[in-house]
């Protein structure tokens, strides 16, 4: 299996954050991980900048043959992949386990939220 890391922003993600997050996906990138996980578990809100670093990161993964996921989105986070259809677009899941799960399991499906 190829490495995975995990990132847990805070608060908030958006143009104060967003720098510092695509900073440590680099580096993991560099570092040899292909598989990033965003946990949101701790994100209060999110705002356009958010989603666009998110959408670089996922270009960024991806051009490296890897998976971007995203986990414990709830409340105005959710509301703004939603609305934008990037929901579609990104793997979500309620837990890293079941993210785990499905790297292991090779199906790269993301489950239903």
């Amino acid at each position: 299996m190829t490495a995975m890391q995990t990132f847990y922003p805070r608060r908030i993600l958006s143009s104060s954050t967003t720098g510092d997050l695509l900073e440590g996906i680099n580096r993991s990138l560099d570092a040899g991980a292909s598989n990033i996980l965003i946990d949101f578990q701790q994100v209060m809100f999110m705002d356009s900048t958010g989603l666009s670093a998110l959408v670089i990161a996922l270009k960024r993964v991806r051009g490296v043959n890897g998976r971007l996921a995203l986990c414990h989105l709830n409340g105005q986070a959710y509301m703004v992949l939603e609305h934008s259809g990037m929901d579609k677009v990104f793997e979500l899941y309620d837990t890293p386990e079941e993210f785990d799960r499905s790297l292991a399991n090779g199906t790269g499906k993301p489950l239903a939220k």
